[in-house]
């Protein structure tokens, strides 16, 4: 794995999070939703610390072929085996899935974001919901999730926390 690459999903990865398919644990699954192409290591670091060690993580997405390096990363300082090159890109293919996937407005950011609360919390979710729906621009939509995830970790724990933040980090809108 390599810190200053960014890394973007796979044909492998989105067929993963699409369908559940691949048999990846929760943490994994976690840190595969946040990886969209534009965050470095230490933005997914950030964002995933609940979820453990986010290196190793990266190294089995990427070992696993879920993950590859944007082009025009810099090379990883030391890298896999050519062997190891060979069987990541025989199981990889470039993701005609990144590009076609439009980008998410904030009204369906909202309506994800509100369904995933009440999922999750049931009738208690009321009031974050209202805070969700009612945010005017994606500012205060990512500022009612944030207060909605703060509330989901004293509730249900930071697994569950950890969960709906990124879930809805990659349905939320462009800024």
């Amino acid at each position: 794995m390599n810190k200053n690459a960014i890394y973007h999903k796979s044909a492998k990865g989105a067929e993963a999070i699409a369908t559940r398919q691949h048999g990846l644990g929760p943490r994994q699954r976690s840190l595969l939703i946040l990886i969209d192409g534009k965050k470095n290591f230490e933005d997914l670091a950030k964002l995933s610390a609940m979820l453990g060690d986010t290196a190793q993580l990266l190294d089995e997405l990427e070992a696993g072929g879920f993950i590859e390096a944007a082009a025009g990363a810099p090379a990883a300082s030391p890298g896999p085996s050519p062997s190891q090159v060979a069987a990541i890109q025989a199981v990889t293919a470039p993701s005609p899935l990144a590009s076609a996937i439009p980008a998410t407005s904030l009204p369906d950011a909202k309506r994800f974001a509100v369904r995933k609360l009440t999922d999750t919390m049931g009738p208690m979710a009321e009031e974050l919901c209202l805070r969700i729906e009612a945010a005017r621009t994606p500012a205060e939509f990512l500022a009612a999730v944030s207060r909605a995830e703060a509330t989901l970790r004293q509730l249900r724990g930071s697994g569950a926390a950890a969960a709906f933040a990124a879930e809805v980090a990659a349905h939320s809108p462009a800024a």
